[in-house]
């Protein structure tokens, strides 16, 4: 199981490989930016959904107990990855 710095490192990482892939500026991520600061467009949220799932062994929005659209910031999207790879009986 992945601690919870792996997982923020794993997020931070495909996110900023994914915006320096679109052109973007190299980015050093805090965890307090926006979903809407990053410009990632469907598509682009769609590939980090799916490569988040490959590196972190987990889709947090497969149960339907939330949605990407949901999330306001990267922290969150941290923290979506996290409680879906805490053991069952572990989650909030």
């Amino acid at each position: 199981m992945l601690t919870s710095t792996e997982i923020r490192s794993i997020v931070f990482e495909e996110i900023e490989g994914l915006l320096l892939e679109e052109g973007e500026e190299p980015v050093s991520l805090s965890g307090r930016e926006s979903m809407s600061e990053l410009a990632l467009n469907s598509l682009s949220l769609a590939r980090l959904v799916i490569q988040l799932e490959a590196a972190v062994g987990v889709d947090p929005f497969t149960d339907g107990s939330g949605a990407i659209s949901d999330l306001r910031s990267v922290g969150d999207l941290v923290a979506a990855y996290e409680n879906a790879a805490m053991p069952e009986g572990d989650r909030p």
